[in-house]
């Protein structure tokens, strides 16, 4: 076997990425590249490095993986989001109820920011929560960074760029508000660690998984299609990319038809109407902005110079700045509070989650262990511990502090379900199903709208849904 079928193969093991013929000098191609930047010439060499080293895989993922992505690329499907898939979400809600939202496999984040900007223009941007995730953490550094060039903005009109960019040497850097209104996390898709609470993956409204399913082959095609399915909210739609493979013969579910190709939902839910005529208005029906939004600072200074006051010793600041998901000012005032006077375990939490959610899961570690060692009988942070242990793959440890939480407060329904996830990844079942119907049975005797302690807002409806997701999936792995 030589180093391109032995590096395919590698590939395909822990991404579950394929290379057919028609792809295969695309990928050799990507090869030799990544192989010159590992200044490795020894193939036998290389291929130890690859398997042992996750950042040598990531560069390889990226170079394979990242391809033509820009802003409002296929506008016709954001015009069915506006127009079609938005009023049909709020036609049987109150407009101020949240919505979740996932672009699976986000690249350098052009799609996700895409949907930032649409939700803005429907006055939703304080009122959505968007998750962007993908398998190469180079593009998602890249993505964070939210700096791209004029070819990125390729078909934008002036007029927009104007509004939501600031031009920054030779590139254009997204305004701070729309950058901090995306969440970026690493995730495989081809692994089956989501829906879950941990990975903040479950309930989604919205899924946008555009041209990603065809680098799959069609058995991991069908089981990325179930937890796609499965990670949607009862009333989700998912979209997927032209060249994608069709569903409808692979899992369960609704096809829905609109002007930019098919959407799917969950069995029975089929095509809601909106509440008003759906008319496919230009990608770029933009209305006037109330006030412009923030500028970004000159190249050489640092982001938050500009948009932050002074530092603050205020521990409402703090809480403010997380509920307004601004983790880093979140982090930076709790930070030094903390550092002040370690005596009020709501700052830890505010510090620890601030990190987590800004992707520093190593901080938000060293955070919460300094925590538990001034709060030990706090059972947030005990929870909060356990879902940091799963991030990192620990789940006899993260399994312990769930317990440890329950012990704390039996009440606490997110530590049964982060419970019920990691016996499940340890493969105990028959203790993930009794964790996921303790929680169950708490959930079933609140009101559906009722926000739960330590659930960073969910209310229990959201949760309820996750429970039973959590128990058909154990269900159909005992089949």
């Amino acid at each position: 076997m030589g180093i391109g079928e032995a590096a395919a193969a590698l590939v395909r093991q822990r991404t579950g990425l394929v290379f057919s013929e028609a792809r295969r000098s695309a990928f050799e191609a990507a090869l030799v590249r990544a192989t010159h930047r590992a200044k490795t010439r020894a193939p036998e060499v290389y291929l130890a490095r690859l398997d042992a080293e996750p950042a040598l895989l990531d560069d390889l993922v990226a170079e394979i993986t990242v391809g033509e992505t820009y802003f409002f690329r296929e506008p016709q499907q954001f015009a069915v989001i506006r127009n079609q898939v938005i009023p049909a979400l709020f036609s049987h809600r109150p407009r101020d109820h949240p919505l979740r939202v996932w672009s699976a496999g986000c690249a350098t984040g052009e799609e996700p920011y895409t949907l930032a900007i649409v939700l803005r223009e429907q006055g939703l941007e304080g009122a959505a929560h968007i998750v962007a995730t993908d398998l190469s953490r180079v593009a998602l550094a890249q993505a964070h960074r939210a700096r791209y060039t004029r070819w990125s903005l390729r078909g934008v009109p002036d007029d927009v760029v104007r509004t939501y960019f600031e031009p920054v040497d030779d590139r254009f850097a997204l305004a701070p508000a729309l950058r901090d209104a995306v969440e970026f996390r690493y995730l495989n898709l081809a692994e089956d660690t989501y829906p879950s609470l941990p990975t903040g993956i479950w309930g989604m409204d919205l899924i946008l998984c555009r041209n990603v399913l065809i680098y799959f082959d069609v058995e991991t095609v069908a089981r990325v299609a179930r937890r796609l399915m499965d990670s949607l909210s009862d009333d989700g739609w998912l979209l997927l990319g032209a060249s994608d493979p069709a569903l409808s013969d692979l899992v369960p579910c609704d096809v829905v038809v609109t002007g930019a190709g098919l959407a799917y939902r969950r069995p029975g839910r089929g095509a809601v109407q909106p509440s008003a005529p759906v008319v496919v208005t230009p990608p770029f029906a933009l209305r006037e902005q109330p006030s412009p939004p923030p500028v970004v600072p000159p190249a050489g200074e640092p982001a938050r110079v500009v948009v932050a006051a002074a530092p603050s010793d205020d521990p409402e600041d703090a809480a403010r700045a997380y509920a307004e998901r601004d983790y880093e000012r979140a982090a930076g005032v709790a930070g030094r509070l903390v550092r002040r006077d370690g005596s009020d375990p709501l700052l830890w939490i505010v510090l620890v989650r601030a990190l987590a959610n800004r992707g520093d899961l190593d901080g938000a570690g060293r955070a919460c262990a300094a925590a538990l060692d001034r709060h030990r009988t706090s059972a947030e942070l005990t929870y909060l511990h356990a879902v940091l242990l799963a991030e990192a793959g620990q789940y006899a440890d993260a399994a312990t502090a769930a317990r440890r939480a329950l012990y704390l407060d039996r009440g606490l329904v997110v530590a049964h379900l982060a419970l019920g996830g990691a016996l499940a990844r340890l493969g105990e079942m028959d203790g993930a199903r009794r964790a996921f119907r303790n929680a169950e049975r708490l959930l079933a005797a609140m009101p559906p709208e009722a926000l739960l302690p330590a659930s960073d807002g969910e209310p229990a409806g959201r949760l309820a849904e996750m429970a039973r997701v959590q128990m058909r999936l154990l269900s159909e792995a005992a089949a």
